[in-house]
């Protein structure tokens, strides 16, 4: 994994991150708090052995010491020496048990014992370290001069005694809260490590690479930084997602060159990917473009393209196919362009029926004849069958996955089904993340992006774009970010006059983006 890649996926752990970073220092906190003080003092005995001064009996008394030495560390431990202890100082406890507090050390260059006690105070500690070495003393006194002769064999002289320690044994308290923080944050850093490399949802283009073959045609961005502008018409949208959606129609221009007119299904694996949005936007960005467009609204079941541009959604789709009436009656303009809307209509109870009709495929055929592109809005192609019919009418499928919202196993099911009805299929990864460096590029033509917030600014909840924030007079996403149509005339919503902040596009050196239209309250339009 390389360091961009790893540092996305920190971010996007972030709060992951921050929950185990804030847990670990707790659990430090809670462990400082909990685990007793223990404090340990030291004696240092001198080990020596009279003799008359002579350098040759000197030599062979250090070497005797030197032997007996690491004998008399080991005896520190025994029930011998600590049970003199365990009486003298009134301790409750046991001999085995002091042993696990007392410790005796000797560095073989010397000639030095080193008797360090612990205990849960500083005093306690220093008495316990001063009565074992007095014990000890004693105890090898016994052996080395079982004749309890005026002359001893080897002596122990106290040679620093046992003083209060003024500080606790190990790291000072404080130091557990970082270190519990920062091990906190290493395993949530483990954790997103782990959880991204088993990770199957589409979050970039490379992620719908190793899906499928099938082509991207465009990456529509989420774009936090959407601009607006405020005139007398009201606001209008712009910036690098109508940049995509222009993109994304030229593509479309040129793999379908040869053609006359193009018959064009917009669907998605599952609800909640956008998939209207991206398909009102590109028949407003077609229409702009001078083609002759017509946006159907195929989606019987959760019909939402005549609730967001404002238009009457009684009558459309099903009473063509089911009573007949002309499509002169039926079809709505939008705009000053020539955007016609043909609404859903009444919800049948059988749309999947209706739509396998023979007059579904005439009405489409005539749609054909008379414009240049039909867009027709499907349901997702997963959770029912009408998406995969009307696919066997379309030029093309415009398959929208929504970065960080689908699975990559789901849009390749979506594309297996596809490719089984021999359908030819064009990739848009709606809501992508981008880098800096592209915001940059863009920037750099002059396509600035303005952040407006607030009841008018075009996001959803959350700061996330909503499926109908480029067109729409309303939010008619719920809180799950899926599209409900109910919501669609929903009480309380208020337009707001977006406030421009920061540069604007006339401020920059490139060249200016005409920018896309947006529906106001009132069923009208208004451009910039």
């Amino acid at each position: 994994m390389k360091i961009p890649q790893l540092l996305r996926l920190l971010r996007r752990h972030l709060i992951l991150l921050v929950v185990t970073l804030i847990a670990g220092g707790v659990a430090g906190f809670g462990i400082s708090a909990l685990l007793p003080p223990t404090y340990s003092a030291r004696t240092e005995l001198f080990v020596s052995v009279p003799t008359s001064g002579d350098p040759y009996e000197m030599r062979m008394a250090s070497d005797f010491i030197k032997e007996r030495i690491q004998t008399y560390v080991g005896m520190v431990g025994t029930e011998s020496v600590l049970e003199p202890v365990v009486s003298d100082l009134d301790l409750d406890t046991t001999p085995g048990e002091l042993a696990s507090r007392v410790e005796a050390i000797s560095d073989p260059e010397t000639v030095l014992i080193t008797i360090q006690a612990s205990a849960d105070d500083a005093d306690s500690a220093a008495r316990l370290s001063t009565a074992v070495s007095r014990s000890l003393t004693e105890r090898i006194s016994m052996l080395e001069n079982p004749g309890k002769t005026d002359s001893s064999a080897i002596d122990l002289i106290e040679a620093n005694e046992a003083v209060p320690p003024t500080r606790p044994d190990g790291l000072p308290r404080w130091l557990f809260i970082p270190i519990g923080a920062l091990l906190g944050l290493a395993a949530g850093i483990a954790v997103a490590v782990v959880r991204g490399t088993y990770d199957n949802v589409v979050r970039t283009k490379n992620d719908l690479a190793a899906v499928t073959s099938v082509p991207l045609l465009a990456a529509v961005p989420e774009d936090r930084d959407i601009t607006y502008r405020s005139n007398r018409d009201g606001p209008a949208i712009s910036g690098v997602r109508g940049e995509s959606i222009l993109r994304l129609r030229t593509n479309l221009c040129f793999a379908h060159v040869d053609e006359d007119s193009t018959v064009l299904l917009v669907s998605s694996s599952r609800p909640g990917e956008g998939k209207t949005t991206v398909g009102i936007d590109l028949a407003i960005a077609s229409a702009r473009a001078g083609h002759n467009v017509v946006l159907v609204d195929a989606d019987l079941r959760r019909p939402t393209v005549a609730a967001r541009l404002g238009l009457e959604g009684a009558v459309g789709l099903t009473t063509a196919l089911v009573s007949g009436l002309g499509l002169d009656e039926l079809l709505q303009t939008w705009g000053d362009d020539d955007l016609h809307v043909l609404a859903a209509g009444q919800i049948p109870p059988n749309p999947t029926e209706l739509l396998e009709t023979r007059a579904m495929s005439e009405l489409v055929s005539e749609l054909a004849g008379r414009f240049d592109l039909v867009i027709i809005d499907s349901p997702p192609l997963l959770p029912v069958a009408d998406g995969l019919v009307l696919s066997k009418l379309a030029n093309r499928t415009l398959l929208v996955a929504a970065a960080g919202g689908v699975k990559s196993r789901t849009v390749a099911e979506s594309v297996r089904a596809l490719d089984e009805l021999g359908s030819p299929i064009g990739l848009v990864l709606n809501r992508a993340e981008m880098s800096s460096a592209e915001v940059d590029r863009h920037r750099t033509y002059g396509i600035h992006t303005v952040l407006a917030d607030g009841p008018g600014d075009a996001r959803g909840h959350g700061g996330h774009d909503s499926p109908g924030d480029v067109v729409g007079p309303e939010d008619v996403r719920g809180h799950d970010g899926r599209d409900h149509p109910e919501d669609a005339e929903g009480p309380g919503r208020q337009e707001r006059p977006a406030t421009s902040v920061g540069a604007s596009v006339e401020d920059s050196d490139g060249p200016e983006t005409r920018p896309m239209p947006l529906v106001r309250d009132d069923g009208g339009y208004s451009r910039s």
